[in-house]
C-alpha cells in the first residue's frame, strides 16, 4: 500500500476511534444522569391524564397522581379556558345507546359515565346473569348439535340471544356520590410513595430540587382535579327520576341493561346529551384556575429541564405516576364508583333475541315493545306477529280485569261496613219518633199543689 493511502487510513481510524469513544462517554453520561428526558416526557400522554381525571373526579379530593403528560394536558386546558372550557372527555358516538321506556326515544350517549358503565359491564355483572348466560350458550350449543349433519365438528358458539339484566337504583345510596374503591385508594398510596422517593436525595445529599418539583406537581394535579365543574359535568342531569332506561349497543349486541325508575336514580337521558349543556361556573372560576395552573405547569417544565443531578429519582416519580394513571383509565370499575348505585332485580335471557324480548314484555310491560324495532328493524315473521298479538291480547285482558277489580274495591271502600252504633243511628234516622198524644183533661191526674206555708214548715223554716 502506498505511504499516502496508509497515512490516510490511519488518520481515518484514529478519528473513528475518537468519535466512538466520545459517543460512548456521552451515552454513559446520559444513562447515569439522563438530562432533558423528564421535560420531554412531561409533554407526552395528555389524553391519559384527562381520562384519569374523568375516572376519579367528582368530589372535593381527587387522588390523581403527578406523572408525564401533565404539561401537555395543561396547555390543552389553557386553550379550552379561552373557548368552551369543558373538562370531561366525550365518549365515542354510538358506543352506548340509551332507550327511554316512557317515550321510546333512543339517544346515542356521549357521556363518559354512561359509556363506562356499559363498557365495564362484564366486570361487574351479577353472578345470576353469568349463570343465565351460561344456560343460554348451552341451549344454543345443543340446538346447533341437534340440527347439524352427522359427523360435523362444531365449536361452542360465541354469540347467543339477548341477555337483559334488570336493575333498580339503590335506596340506601345517593346518586351522584361515588363510592371509593381500589383505584381511589391506590391513587393516594402512589402519591405518598412518590413523595417518599423524591425525598431521598433531600435526606441523603441535601438536594431539594427533585422533592420540590414533586410537591409542586402533586399540588397542581390535586388543584386541577378538585374544580367544582368536574362534578357538574360528570353528573349533568336531573336527579330522583321515575323513568325507566335501557342501556345497549343496538342490534347484534349480547347484553342490555334495564334500569327501573323508582325516584332515586339519575336521568340517563340528560346524561346522554351532556355535551350540549352549558356550565355557568366555567365563565369565572374554572377559566381562571385553568389558565393559572397551565402557566404554573409551564414554569415547572422549565425548572425540570434544568435538573442535571438525581434525575433518576425524578424519572422514577414520573414513571410511577404514569403507571397509576394508565391503571386508573383501564381498570374496570363498578357503577357505584362512578356515582350510579344499582341493586340487582333479576335477569331475562333466552336462546333467541325474539324470545328474550317477548319474556321482557311479559314481565315488564312496554320494555320489550320499545326494543323490538331496534333489534328487528325489518318485517317480522308470521309466527312472530302472532306471538306479539297474543301477548297484546293477554295484556289487554289482564288490564281490563285489573281495572274491574280496582273499581270494585273502590266501590266497596265508598260503603264501609257499619257497626251496631252506626246501624242504630241509621235506624233512628229512617224511623223518626212519633209525637206523644196529649191526653184529654178528664183523663189527666191532678198534680197536688202544696201551699208555701206547709212547705216552709216541713223544712223547718
Amino acid at each position: 500500500m502506498p505511504p499516502l493511502n496508509r497515512r490516510l487510513l490511519e488518520t481515518a481510524l484514529r478519528v473513528a476511534s475518537a468519535n466512538f469513544t466520545i459517543s460512548a462517554d456521552q451515552q454513559r453520561q446520559q444513562w447515569s444522569e439522563p438530562t432533558d428526558v423528564f421535560s420531554v416526557l412531561l409533554l407526552l400522554g395528555g389524553e391519559i391524564v384527562n381520562k384519569a381525571l374523568a375516572q376519579l373526579a367528582g368530589g372535593s379530593f381527587t387522588p390523581v397522581t403527578f406523572s408525564f403528560g401533565w404539561v401537555s394536558y395543561a396547555v390543552t386546558m389553557l386553550l379550552a379556558s379561552v373557548g368552551e372550557a369543558k373538562l370531561m372527555p366525550r365518549a365515542a358516538d354510538g358506543e352506548c345507546l340509551v332507550v327511554t321506556a316512557k317515550s321510546g326515544y333512543t339517544r346515542g350517549s356521549t357521556s363518559w359515565v354512561v359509556s363506562r358503565i356499559f363498557h365495564d359491564y362484564e366486570a361487574w355483572m351479577h353472578p345470576a346473569t353469568r349463570a343465565r348466560l351460561k344456560v343460554m350458550f348451552d341451549d344454543r350449543e345443543c340446538y346447533m348439535r341437534r340440527n347439524a349433519r352427522a359427523g360435523t365438528k362444531l365449536q361452542r358458539p360465541s354469540q347467543t340471544g339477548l341477555c337483559i339484566a334488570i336493575y333498580e337504583p339503590s335506596q340506601s345510596s345517593n346518586a351522584g356520590e361515588p363510592k371509593r374503591d381500589f383505584i381511589y385508594w391506590s391513587g393516594i398510596l402512589v402519591t405518598f410513595i412518590q413523595l417518599v422517593v423524591a425525598a431521598i436525595p433531600f435526606a441523603t445529599r441535601r438536594e431539594w430540587i427533585v422533592f420540590l418539583i414533586t410537591i409542586c406537581g402533586t399540588a397542581l394535579a390535586l388543584i386541577t382535579g378538585s374544580l367544582p365543574q368536574w362534578r357538574e359535568e360528570k353528573w349533568a342531569c336531573r336527579r330522583n327520576t321515575h323513568s325507566t332506561y335501557i342501556l345497549t349497543q343496538g342490534n347484534g349486541t349480547q347484553h342490555a341493561i334495564a334500569i327501573l325508575g323508582n325516584g332515586r336514580g339519575l336521568n340517563l337521558e340528560d346524561l346522554a346529551i351532556d355535551s350540549q349543556r352549558q356550565y355557568n361556573t366555567s365563565n369565572c372560576v374554572t377559566r381562571f384556575t385553568l389558565a393559572a395552573t397551565a402557566l404554573l405547569w409551564i414554569c415547572l417544565l422549565i425548572v425540570g429541564a434544568g435538573v442535571s443531578t438525581n434525575t433518576w429519582y425524578l424519572l422514577g416519580v414520573g414513571i410511577m405516576g404514569m403507571v397509576q394513571n394508565v391503571l386508573t383509565v383501564g381498570w374496570r370499575r363498578d357503577p357505584s364508583a362512578l356515582g350510579v348505585h344499582l341493586d340487582f332485580r333479576g335477569v331475562i335471557g333466552e336462546m333467541t333475541t325474539m324470545d328474550s324480548l317477548l319474556a321482557l314484555e311479559t314481565k315488564h310491560s312496554g320494555l320489550g315493545r320499545y326494543l323490538l324495532p331496534m333489534f328487528f328493524p325489518g318485517e317480522l315473521l308470521p309466527e312472530e306477529n302472532l306471538a306479539w298479538e297474543a301477548l297484546e291480547a293477554t295484556k289487554t285482558r289482564e288490564d281490563e280485569e285489573r281495572r274491574k277489580r280496582e273499581n270494585h274495591e273502590s266501590s266497596r271502600a265508598d260503603h264501609p261496613k257499619e257497626g251496631w252504633v252506626a246501624h242504630a243511628r241509621n235506624f233512628e234516622s229512617n224511623h223518626p219518633k212519633q209525637p206523644r198524644r196529649k191526653l184529654h183533661p178528664r183523663f189527666r191526674k191532678p198534680v197536688p199543689r202544696l201551699k208555701l206555708g206547709i212547705l216552709k214548715r216541713s223544712r223547718g223554716l
